[in-house]
């Protein structure tokens, strides 16, 4: 049976999370003026200490706001490395305003997109919060292309579970035979649309080598070759 929709995950798939993040992060301190040329520490530094910390908040997002985790994320961090301010509110809402309009995609995304768009439904599944998935969707002037955006936060399971893909299907009313997946994740899309027997693609971005058992339908290293697989 051949495909009549592809989803796509949304983050380091379809938009470069890491690049959006960091800007975020950095965009923030200057826009507090917290200086980090004052304590002689680099923006690799500090990226390295926050997203370590950002990462374990994040696992609680189920119990933690956004704005906690940021919250929470920037406090642990500054303190580790003994930056003093006052500002750890305003950071966090600064974070937030800068990452939710950060627009970087991936090489090749908007192209994609528009060929695929001519012959199948397209939709993503994208682990997030509401308030941050879909606004970026738009900044980066994508949003158009979907026909369903399932988050997580908004239905109330994250992948790898089953239920938040098969709540994609029932809004598309397909089966799974009639589904492409595209993802970055190993442990998030990988194994969901094993679950659920959804074909897979792995968008192998950093070109890293797959253990064994590990055996995608599709693997591309760029998004544009997946053209080369369904056209």
């Amino acid at each position: 049976m051949s495909y009549q929709a592809i989803i796509f995950d949304l983050d380091n798939t379809v938009l470069n999370f890491e690049l959006c993040e960091r800007q975020a992060i950095i965009g923030a301190l200057k826009a507090c003026s917290v200086s980090l040329d004052l304590y002689g520490i680099s923006e690799p530094s500090f990226l390295q200490v926050f997203e370590t910390y950002n990462s374990q908040y994040w696992r609680k997002r189920d119990i933690l706001s956004p704005i906690e985790i940021t919250e929470m994320s920037y406090k642990n961090t500054l303190a580790h490395l003994n930056i003093q301010t006052d500002k750890i509110s305003h950071l966090s809402q600064s974070f937030w305003q800068i990452f939710n309009h950060s627009a970087v995609t991936e090489s090749g995304v908007y192209e994609l997109l528009t060929v695929l768009e001519r012959n199948y439904r397209l939709a993503v599944i994208t682990n997030g919060f509401v308030s941050a998935q879909l606004p970026r969707m738009q900044a980066a002037g994508i949003d158009h292309f979907f026909e369903e955006v399932v988050v997580s936060e908004a239905i109330g399971f994250a992948k790898p579970s089953p239920e938040i893909f098969n709540y994609a299907l029932s809004k598309l009313d397909l089966i799974p035979a009639q589904v492409l997946y595209v993802g970055d994740s190993l442990s998030h899309d990988y194994a969901g649309t094993k679950q659920v027997n959804i074909d897979f693609c792995y968008y192998n971005r950093k070109n890293q080598a797959l253990p064994k058992e590990v055996k995608p339908k599709f693997i591309v290293n760029q998004l544009l070759n997946l053209l080369e697989l369904v056209q």
